[in-house]
Parts: C-alpha cells; sequence; structure tokens
C-alpha cells in the first residue's frame, strides 16, 4: 500500500516541527520547508530516524515568490502527490513592533509571508496536484483579539479565513483547507517575540512570559507539543466535511465567542 504524502512549511522548529512529527507518525512521506537548509537538514535526519519515512527537506523562503514556487513544485515532483500539508510560517522581521514604528517594507513582507504564499501554494496544488489535498493553514487568536505589538502579522493573517473560505467553495475537490488559530506555545519564536518585548520594556523575560503568555490563559499555562501534534492529526483525520472551517485551538485563552 503507498503511503501517504505530506508537505509542511516551516518545519524545522517550534509549530512547524510539531506538525511534521504528527504526519510522519501517520506513516506519511514528508517535504519538509524552512529557511535555514542546516537545521532543516537536521529536522528531516530527525524525522526519518524515529519514524522510518522518506523526509525531503526543501529550504525556501516564503516571502519570495521563486521560493515559494520550487518548495511546492519540487515537493510535489519528490512525493508524486501531497495528501496533507500545514502551512506554518516565521514572524515578520521586524516584530514585535507598534503601528507607529512599522515601515512600508514591514507590511510587504507579511502580505507576502502570509497571503501571498498561502495564495501560490492553494494555486499549484489546485492546478498540479493529483489527489485532493487536506491543508491545514496556521494562524493565531490575536487576529481577533490583535495584540498591539503583534500588529502587522494579527492583521496581515486576519485574511487568511478569507483565503480558506473561498478556496474551500471553489475548489472542492482539490483542497479542504480548515485554518487553525493556536493559543500560546512554548516554542522558539514565540520566546524570541518575548525576549524583544521584554527588552524593549526594560524587563525580565521570564516574568513577561509568565504574566502575559501563562497568565492570560484560565489554564495558567501554554500548550504543549503533544497536544499540538494531536489536534493536527485530529484534523488531517476529521471527515471531508469539515471544511473551510476556522478550529480553536487556545485554552479558553480568548475572550472572542465565535459565532
Amino acid at each position: 500500500m503507498e503511503r501517504c504524502k505530506g508537505l509542511v512549511t516551516g518545519a524545522s522548529m517550534g509549530v512547524g516541527f510539531a506538525a511534521s512529527k504528527a504526519i510522519a507518525s501517520m506513516g506519511c512521506d514528508l517535504a519538509v520547508n524552512a529557511r535555514g537548509a542546516e537545521r532543516l537538514s537536521e529536522a528531516a535526519r530527525l524525522l526519518a530516524g524515529e519514524y522510518g519515512v522518506n523526509v525531503t527537506p526543501i529550504p525556501g523562503d516564503l516571502r519570495v515568490k521563486r521560493d515559494v514556487l520550487n518548495v511546492v513544485s519540487e515537493a510535489l515532483r519528490r512525493l508524486g502527490h501531497i495528501d496533507y500539508a500545514v502551512l506554518s510560517y516565521g514572524n515578520p522581521s521586524r516584530e514585535p513592533v507598534r503601528l507607529h514604528e512599522s515601515e512600508w517594507e514591514d507590511w510587504v513582507e507579511a502580505a507576502s509571508l502570509y497571503i501571498a504564499s498561502t495564495a501560490t501554494i492553494f494555486k499549484v496544488l489546485i492546478e498540479r496536484n493529483s489527489s485532493k489535498a487536506t491543508v491545514i493553514v496556521v494562524s493565531s487568536f490575536t487576529v481577533a483579539e490583535p495584540m498591539p505589538p503583534l500588529i502587522i502579522a494579527d492583521t496581515l493573517r486576519a485574511g487568511l479565513s478569507r483565503l480558506v473560505r473561498i478556496a474551500a467553495r471553489e475548489y472542492p475537490e482539490k483542497l479542504r483547507p480548515i485554518l487553525l488559530l493556536l493559543g500560546s506555545f512554548d516554542t522558539p519564536g514565540a520566546r524570541r517575540t518575548i525576549e524583544r518585548m521584554a527588552k524593549q520594556r526594560g524587563e525580565d523575560p521570564g516574568e513577561l512570559w509568565r504574566r502575559e503568555v501563562e497568565g492570560i490563559s484560565p489554564l495558567k499555562r501554554a500548550g504543549t507539543m503533544e497536544e499540538l501534534a494531536n489536534i493536527i492529526k485530529l484534523l488531517l483525520k476529521s471527515p471531508e466535511y469539515l471544511t473551510g472551517a476556522t478550529i480553536l485551538f487556545d485554552g479558553a485563552t480568548s475572550r472572542i465567542a465565535w459565532p
């Protein structure tokens, strides 16, 4: 029986690496992407060794059109087709940044990172993938409850819900996209953001993490990588009728009640 095939972006650490582990644990061969080639190759080696699947590293920057096209094209060439994809992203270069501190280039970068890259990957899958792909697009609960230091990411990521819904309605035979809004997880990217915020404010990073990450959750903690991997597997294996959906996975941190 042929193995399932998966593609994960931002896969060298954090959310993307957890997603890669989730798909690999399902017995799928993988193509994994991230900006840094060395760290990505190490992640691929670890995944292949732990789960006994084939893992192809494809370095590339989701902010660059040429790289995005190469990532998805090379994944299709190496895997043959894609059954599952998880689109995880890095952070805009200068965040945390307040609105009055932002520059034109910051907004263009974020638009490329979140919207243009996702639309391009969808386009290639629609045109060239021989199977219907379930695609989890990773975002944050803060798109509905924006945080001032994350204004660039929160504003641009808000558009992903529209993109996911349109793709689900217009291309049901090719895509089953799902938007996953995450709460706080203890990832290297999240820690870097807190460290930058702490430096700007002259505070201790550990105390800031406890107050503004763990402290705002009723569970008084961040999510675990095991919980993240489990929700990704659950969504990938969910019924086909779950498509175009927005799933909030935040430990009730957000005060927003979705209609």
